[in-house]
């Protein structure tokens, strides 16, 4: 069986900020049965789940950051998870209670420290551990100079025939740098300054696109999205299309059973109408009418991507104009929309529950209650919410973006969601009263919601996709 090392700053249950956790957390657990397995590394940080566990010490160095030396200790869990989880713990850098934002909701002042020391960590550690993989599996722009220094860099020289596969999570996301700051990469052949420079920057999204064997995003339609966007990603595609790909991302079916969940006070037995109705009253009490009427959630950051400013303008319309619907919001990020949230929650106690931050229990709970969930984003890699909502019996109310386009087709075309175009307030108020009126003829929502259930966005179809490509480039 062949070996994959994933590289990321994220991975489910040890540290999540976004759908990037979900994908590393699952994907090696489906890998097996196609031929390959994978082990994950990430930093060491400062959470709960992490600190819980029993780790061993296996590999010590050292990288160099322009003028200064950090030591690194890669640490290692096994027999917790389906796979071997490795830590790169470098306690000034990245042991904090958070994976990416101080205590203000900013992004760390030392971000560029962070990511290239974790690059050359995990390196050094591969080139000199003795330990043997047949692909390098690295995941968005904290990991984009790994497949140039595994070619390129003058002390990773044992990595040069390894394969590297880099996958693209959110393109609106790069680490890019100042040439002032070339010292925090480790040495190469100066003749490859301008093969990791893009627009007189040294830019992590450029180089990976240029230097990894293959490339990947998380959905058919965010690669076409980006070929439109990014100009190095439109050039490279067109050069070598492919070495370019869209797999669409799939969801654990163990943690997401509405039949099995833990997380939920009512698993899904007999009958739909029974589960909603239960969940539901788990969840929103304190609200006035409960189990009779339609619920719609939303769960995600409070952020200009995720469509968060349209939330709250577009759940006041609906409920000047219609007395049959609940929503619970849970979520965080920028501070006037929390505001908004909770002051809608204030003036409408009876119809609109929240939760500010992130409570994966009470996430389940609310795809568990909710018949409808929002989703008004911008611009959507891939998304997950969607299709964990569709798995627990709520429909999508989706904007037509990237990941979105490609698995929540309209309720009028045959589909199990709520489509609409246009990211504004009269879009998604319109959606939404779509949704509303389909609710009301309660026969035809059923047959919808019944279908939506069986929908297959497994693991198991994706990762047939990836070790498909793998085998390509690792033979």
């Amino acid at each position: 069986m062949k070996k994959a090392i994933y590289v990321s700053t994220e991975c489910y249950p040890a540290a999540k900020a976004g759908g990037m956790a979900d994908v590393v957390g699952a994907l090696p657990k489906y890998l097996p049965a196609h031929g390959w397995e994978a082990d994950v590394i990430i930093p060491r940080y400062d959470l709960p789940w992490i600190n819980g566990q029993k780790l061993q010490q296996e590999h010590s160095g050292k990288v160099k950051l322009e003028s200064w030396t950090e030591a690194y200790d890669i640490l290692k869990i096994d027999g917790v998870l389906p796979y071997t989880l490795y830590l790169v713990d470098i306690p000034a850098l990245f042991f904090r209670n958070s994976v990416y934002l101080d205590d203000n909701g900013q992004g760390f002042h030392d971000e560029a420290e962070r990511n290239m020391a974790f690059q050359v960590a995990v390196l050094d550690w591969l080139a000199k551990s003795g330990i043997s993989y047949d692909l390098v599996h690295c995941h968005d722009h904290q990991t984009g100079f790994i497949p140039f220094l595994m070619k390129h860099g003058d002390n990773f020289k044992s990595l040069r025939t390894t394969p590297s596969f880099y996958s693209i999570h959110n393109g609106a996301y790069n680490s890019r740098y100042s040439w002032s700051r070339q010292g925090l990469l480790p040495s190469f052949d100066p003749k490859y300054h301008s093969a990791i420079d893009w627009n007189n920057a040294i830019d992590a999204l450029a180089t990976s696109l240029r230097f990894a064997d293959h490339v990947n995003t998380v959905s058919p339609s965010y690669l076409e999205e980006m070929k439109a966007d990014v100009a190095p990603l439109r050039m490279f595609a067109k050069s070598e299309p492919t070495r370019f790909s869209g797999i669409l991302n799939g969801i654990d079916e163990e943690v997401w059973d509405p039949r099995n969940d833990r997380l939920i006070s009512h698993p899904l037995g007999k009958s739909w109408e029974t589960f909603k109705k239960k969940n539901k009253k788990d969840i929103l009490q304190g609200l006035f009418r409960t189990e009779d009427i339609p619920l719609m959630g939303f769960i995600g950051r409070f952020a200009y991507q995720k469509g968060g400013d349209l939330l709250v303008p577009a759940i006041e319309r609906i409920l000047s104009r219609f007395g049959f619907v609940n929503f619970y919001v849970l979520g965080s990020g920028d501070k006037h929309i929390e505001y908004l949230v909770q002051n809608i929650r204030d003036r409408f106690p009876e119809r609109v529950a929240c939760y500010i931050g992130y409570n994966e229990t009470l996430a389940h709970k609310i795809y568990a209650a909710s018949d409808f969930i929002l989703m008004p984003s911008r611009f959507e890699p891939c998304g997950l919410n969607q299709l964990f909502a569709m798995r627990y019996g709520a429909l999508p109310i989706a904007r037509q973006t990237g990941g979105l386009r490609d698995t929540v087709v309209d309720f009028e075309s045959d589909g199990c969601g709520v489509g609409f175009t246009y990211a504004s307030t009269d879009d998604l108020t319109l959606a939404m009263a779509r949704g509303l009126h389909l609710y009301k003829d309660q026969k035809r929502f059923r047959s919808i919601r019944l279908k939506a259930s069986k929908l297959n966005y497994s693991w198991s179809r994706s990762a047939a996709e990836y070790v498909d490509k793998y085998n390509q480039i690792s033979k």
